[in-house]
């Protein structure tokens, strides 16, 4: 049984596939929270 902690370049590869899906999911979330904001305010007036 190998350990994830090995220094493998694929594991490191995989690490930063996650970060980039993060960051990614993170930076739709706020546009979408502000457009739908935007659009809230919209249908008020």
């Amino acid at each position: 049984m190998r350990m994830m902690v090995e220094k493998d370049p694929t594991n490191m590869g995989d690490v930063y596939q996650m970060m980039t899906y993060i960051v990614v999911i993170l930076i739709s979330a706020v546009i979408m929270t502000v457009w739908l904001k935007r659009r809230g305010r919209r249908k008020k007036k």
